[in-house]
């Protein structure tokens, strides 16, 4: 990190007093905003963005290829759906979130800044909150949009193609608040926790979901897809549990991992 961005870090750090124990809500605040700034690089923005729309691009090339067919046995809906899912929800939505969410606690942790939070009358949980909600205010934008836009044009607009649309936003979004958890707890547990994610998203989230509905089960991608298909209406395969209970099993994921990750900074040593 360069000084004067370590500098801006620390001065922001410094508005809570060190002598008060600062409230839950103000703690997470403060812990977003240093966060925040910590995780946001134009390198990542551009490279992550420039991801974001070849898959658009791509989802309007399909969509173009459908239309041109002549064997009218080509779905619209289930290829839109089938492109968000496949696309967006196994490459966009978990490789943006690992990103984003593996460096909220992780960098600063290795390049020394975390001591300045370390250093105020902080709890663990608002740390974690926060460093959270910062890597989902990134990453959800550079998820849903090309998920969303690379669906729908898929669908080359065909009557239904809003549920599809619909369906891939609120699948990218509940997928990216889970991830982005997972992630976070990730980046507090591993040194190189990009890579380990990494090889998370491509051997088992990629490869393991197509064994079946077992391995679908113990995937964040599983559950997602099932959020898709049931608003959009399509069969996309192994997706045998009902909207209600994906919904509840990726909210209680997030919600697991940031204990977990709570309970990890309070054993974590900071020098």
């Amino acid at each position: 990190m360069s000084a004067p961005h370590e500098a801006s870090v620390f001065a922001v750090a410094g508005t809570a007093s060190a002598g008060r124990p600062v409230g839950a809500v103000r703690a997470t605040v403060l812990c977003y905003r240093v966060l925040l700034r910590q995780i946001v690089s134009a390198g990542r923005l551009w490279a992550l963005g420039a991801l974001g729309a070849a898959m658009i691009l791509v989802g309007w090339v399909v969509g173009n290829a459908a239309e041109d067919g002549t064997d009218g046995l080509v779905d619209p809906l289930l290829t839109g759906a089938s492109y968000a899912d496949g696309f967006g929800l196994i490459l966009i939505v978990p490789i943006v979130s690992l990103v984003f969410a593996a460096a909220a606690l992780g960098d600063a942790r290795d390049d020394g800044t975390l001591v300045y939070l370390w250093l105020r009358p902080i709890g663990r949980a608002p740390l974690a909150l926060g460093a959270a909600c910062a890597a989902v205010t990134v990453a959800l934008p550079l998820c849903v949009a090309p998920t969303v836009a690379g669906g729908w044009l898929a669908t080359d607009f065909v009557a239904g193609s809003g549920a599809v649309a619909l369906g891939a936003l609120a699948a990218a979004a509940l997928g990216a608040v889970a991830y982005s958890c997972v992630f976070v707890l990730l980046g507090l547990l591993f040194r190189k926790a990009v890579l380990w994610g990494i090889a998370y998203v491509l051997l088992w989230e990629g490869l393991a979901v197509g064994l079946g509905d077992f391995a679908e089960r113990l995937s964040l991608r599983g559950y997602a897809r099932a959020v898709l298909a049931r608003i959009a209406d399509v069969d996309l395969g192994f997706t045998t549990y009902g909207l209600v209970a994906a919904i509840f099993v990726l909210a209680s994921v997030s919600a697991l991992s940031l204990v977990l990750a709570t309970v990890r900074l309070g054993r974590l040593d900071v020098d």
